[in-house]
């Protein structure tokens, strides 16, 4: 049983068993013809045996997870701002953050509703239930207090979790994102054209921490911050993302970005050739021993591009490594017997379902001579 099943699970566990919950779960999946997923098939369930909601914790919401209910303890809140619709009517909005143990999250309140804060009926530290529709905001996922949604204040003792996440605890759709991480890379200021036809800065840089490694786009002043590999940086209300099928994470205009004194540690996880399977971003540490000539092909874009394969051998194996565009200029002077780095390599069949690894624009990779 996966955790936001375990989660509704928990709510119905003094009226069924684990296995009887499954049961009845692949039931209803059935019975619908395989129409609704698991999740839905689990709600279903729940107002079978009589619950009339079932909460959420807020780490556990998607933006695809629809209408919730979830209960938080409210830690800032944003001063009113007005709007005019499209239709030419005003409008108000104010941004509430509330957070329980698993996370934080921006629930929405619009129009009148905006009055509750005004009033003082709504302030920080006040623990509410929301009801409210789950969507994609520009600073992850967000709840949006409608016409079909509601709020209540209620009694609770909610601890919400303030302190920075470690790089594994971070999933894609996340809000509020703080996060304390060395520089590991820490990347070029690239220029670029607007939709408006202005010219803005991006950079990204990646972070490491005793759990893993992350990506952190900077924009425009933050991305001509002075940072150099090695600096500890504080990212405090960022959101994060998943690109390429890899979360990173983004800053905005509430972000902040500072460098920071704390002690962090991190020790590149290296995986050994024997031990890679298909799908893996994996780091390989070994010698070449083989080179290919380099090839050249057309993009889909119709754009010139080059590609070279190289074997790599450790002490439990030997794998086929593509490097693609400006990672082909390596190969000059290149020769068997040199110390290979890769960093962060895509793992995948290729011809013939031979396992290689991929090389691209994420990968760090380093060629040293042997001693």
């Amino acid at each position: 049983m996966d955790d936001e099943l375990t989660e509704i699970y928990q709510q119905l566990s003094d009226q069924i068993t684990p296995e009887e919950f499954e049961t009845r779960i692949a039931e209803k999946v059935s019975l619908m013809g395989g129409l609704c997923d698991r999740r839905t098939a689990a709600m279903l369930v729940a107002r079978e045996l009589g619950a009339s909601e079932v909460q959420y914790k807020i780490g556990r919401i998607k933006p695809e997870t629809g209408m919730v209910t979830f209960t938080g303890k409210i830690i800032s809140i944003s001063e009113v701002k007005e709007f005019q619709r499209s239709d030419g009517t005003p409008g108000r909005v104010v941004n509430l953050i509330l957070g329980d143990e698993t996370g934080t999250i921006r629930a929405a309140l619009w129009d009148e509703a905006t009055d509750l804060v005004k009033s003082g009926d709504i302030r920080v530290d006040q623990c509410l239930k929301v009801q409210g529709l789950a969507k994609e905001g520009y600073a992850g996922t967000e709840v949006s207090i409608g016409r079909n949604g509601g709020i209540e204040e209620v009694d609770a003792d909610i601890k919400p979790r303030l302190e920075p996440y470690k790089i594994s605890e971070i999933n894609r759709d996340m809000g509020e994102v703080n996060l304390v991480a060395r520089v590991l890379d820490c990347g070029d200021v690239r220029e670029f054209v607007r939709k408006d036809g202005l010219k803005g800065l991006v950079r990204t840089v990646l972070l490491g921490d005793e759990t893993g490694k992350i990506r952190l786009n900077l924009w425009n002043d933050q991305a001509s911050m002075e940072i150099a590999t090695g600096d500890v940086l504080e990212i405090i209300n960022g959101s994060s993302r998943e690109r390429y099928g890899q979360v990173e994470i983004q800053t905005g205009s509430y972000t902040v970005v500072k460098k920071s004194n704390a002690a962090v540690n991190y020790s590149e996880k290296i995986t050994p050739i024997a031990d890679l399977e298909p799908g893996m971003i994996a780091t390989v540490s070994g010698f070449v021993s083989g080179l290919g000539e380099v090839r050249e092909f057309q993009k889909a874009d119709g754009t010139p591009g080059r590609v070279a394969n190289i074997y790599v051998s450790d002490a439990t194996g030997r794998v086929k490594a593509a490097l693609w565009g400006d990672h082909v200029q390596l190969l000059e002077g290149l020769d068997i017997g040199f110390r290979a780095d890769l960093v962060d390599c895509q793992v995948k069949n290729g011809w013939n379902e031979e396992l290689e690894i991929s090389c691209g624009w994420r990968t760090k990779i380093t060629f040293a001579p042997p001693e």
